[in-house]
């Protein structure tokens, strides 16, 4: 018997988020500090709460691990001059270097997938999994 679709779906985002974490382990980061370090590449001066609203996870989670990568040299908090209360966060040197690195090797791979689908049938795939995203979202009934 086939497995249904969703356990397909899960199954192949476990192996491709232990992909990931490895990345981040050749690094020397936590898997947290690649996926803030690979957002505020493309985001530059992003707030904490954009952030958690892109992972999908808590700000006080997003606080925690931010803190502790200022510590650690990778991120910089500047205030933002209309609201003090506002914090941007940028990368460091350091943490610019160690992005760069690991978004390198992200698309490298995604290359690599591209490859074996072809781009036509990669975007097919992103089509469909947009349509299931936005029929979950819609139509499923909440718990």
């Amino acid at each position: 018997m086939e497995r249904p679709l969703m356990m397909v779906i899960k199954d192949t985002h476990k192996l491709w988020a232990d992909y990931m974490k490895s990345f981040a382990a050749e690094a020397g980061v936590p898997e947290s500090y690649r996926m803030v370090l690979t957002f505020l590449l493309r985001n530059p001066g992003a707030s904490q709460k954009d952030i958690a609203e892109h992972r999908r996870i808590k700000t006080a989670s997003v606080s925690q691990i931010v803190k502790e990568m200022q510590q650690n040299g990778y991120v910089k908090k500047e205030a933002n001059d209309q609201d003090q209360r506002y914090v941007k966060l940028y990368l460091t040197e350091k943490g610019e270097a160690c992005a760069n690195e690991l978004r390198g090797k992200i698309l490298r791979a995604d290359e690599k997938i591209t490859e074996f689908l072809s781009p036509e049938r990669e975007q097919e795939l992103i089509d469909a999994m947009n349509e299931l995203a936005a029929f979950i979202e819609k139509e499923l009934p909440k718990c």
